[in-house]
């Protein structure tokens, strides 16, 4: 396997990996913290490459990769001897997807290397070289180049993430999103920016934070939540408990005191089923729910805890719910 692996790490920096390369690489990474420090090595080696030729070739520099490779699988055997740790199960796949091309600046023809980070159906934690902690939630992707932490600190959000800032005032911080970005020196804050969806969702946990729109500059305080329409440019700004907005970083889904119907919309969402509700007197506004789950409860287990509080019932017809009010006996 860590010959196998150590070829599958030689395409991905060359750019010639396929799909299936780069799942194997991110569950072997997730492995332990000792793959995640020979990748970071043998990444090292490659960077040292790149930046000094200034363009490659693919195939040369990733027979020159395979070369150092084989001489160190000799050291590597032999350290095996002595070390041996204890696999760590991981929760969540990051993938690592390293960008094929490199750019070349026109100031000091440094080379930019450029990543992007992804999650599936899980979330991920990871630490920038700052001390930044980011939470990347499901489905989700973040990108940066390899000029992060010299000059500035500059990410790109596609989708929902947790950011617990370092601070450094000579270098802010700045999430761009399509239409939006957010500037900050050192905070913890929460942003939903999906792709597919119009609204950008800023949550203010901490410190403060520059909401910067198509026409709004605006200076966010703690416990505030901002919305910014990306077809409209109109921005709401309400009070809102912080640890429901972030809970799912926990992997949990809080909700407090919410209207039945809203519950039911997040729910289609996250589990992406279809939900129907058959019955009127579910859908009025001052029927509403709280509660805490576990983001690893399938939809029905959590449809049961809800029917412990709520007299309802629901079936399953072809992959729809069907959910209608039950009359409770006396």
């Amino acid at each position: 396997m860590e010959n196998r692996i150590n070829h599958i790490i030689a395409r991905v920096l060359s750019g010639e990996s396929s799909s299936d390369d780069i799942l194997l690489l991110s569950e072997w990474l997730n492995e332990n913290k000792k793959n995640r420090d020979e990748f970071r090595r043998l990444k090292n080696y490659w960077d040292a490459d790149v930046a000094f030729k200034h363009s490659v070739a693919p195939a040369f520099s990733a027979d020159k990769l395979l070369r150092q490779i084989d001489l160190q699988d000799k050291c590597a055997r032999e350290r095996q001897l002595w070390n041996r740790f204890t696999p760590l199960i991981a929760a969540v796949t990051l993938l690592f997807i390293f960008s094929t091309a490199f750019f070349l600046y026109h100031t000091n023809n440094h080379v930019a290397e450029y990543y992007t980070l992804l999650t599936d159906e899980h979330k991920s934690n990871f630490t920038m070289e700052d001390g930044t902690v980011i939470t990347l939630n499901k489905n989700s992707r973040l990108s940066y180049s390899d000029t992060y932490g010299k000059n500035s600190r500059n990410v790109k959000l596609e989708g929902e993430a947790y950011f617990e800032v370092a601070k450094d005032s000579g270098k802010p911080f700045q999430v761009e999103m399509n239409g939006a970005s957010i500037v900050v020196l050192g905070t913890h804050f929460n942003v939903k920016a999906d792709a597919k969806a119009d609204d950008i969702t800023a949550t203010l946990v901490e410190g403060s934070i520059r909401f910067k729109g198509a026409k709004q500059n605006i200076v966010m305080t703690p416990n505030q939540q901002l919305t910014f329409s990306r077809s409209t440019n109109e921005i709401s700004i309400k009070q809102v408990d912080t640890d429901i907005s972030t809970a799912w970083k926990d992997g949990l889904l809080k909700y407090k005191s919410i209207p039945f119907t809203k519950l039911v919309e997040n729910l289609k969402d996250i589990y992406q089923v279809e939900i129907l509700i058959d019955d009127k007197k579910l859908t009025d506004p001052s029927v509403t729910v709280s509660g805490t789950f576990d983001r690893e409860q399938s939809f029905e287990q959590i449809l049961k805890v809800i029917s412990y509080s709520l007299p309802m019932q629901w079936t399953n017809n072809n992959g729809v719910y069907h959910i209608k009010y039950v009359t409770l006996k006396r």
